[in-house]
């Protein structure tokens, strides 16, 4: 778990090719979409464009 605050300064920490790295994102079922979407929002405005969604399949 990373709080928001730090998403993006890890992100550019470890990022090894800059702003060309991969970022998944992902949310368990208590995360509302709201919240997800900050996320994603605050890493594509950090510079980050190669952003992606991680999601669960649902279990039959």
């Amino acid at each position: 778990k990373i709080e928001f605050d730090e998403v993006v300064p890890k992100l550019l920490a470890i990022a090894e090719s800059g702003y060309n790295e991969r970022i998944f994102v992902r949310g368990d079922k208590t995360v509302d979409y709201q919240a997800v979407m900050k996320v994603m929002g605050a890493i594509y405005k950090a510079g980050f464009r190669r952003i992606g969604l991680v999601t669960e399949t649902e279990e039959k």
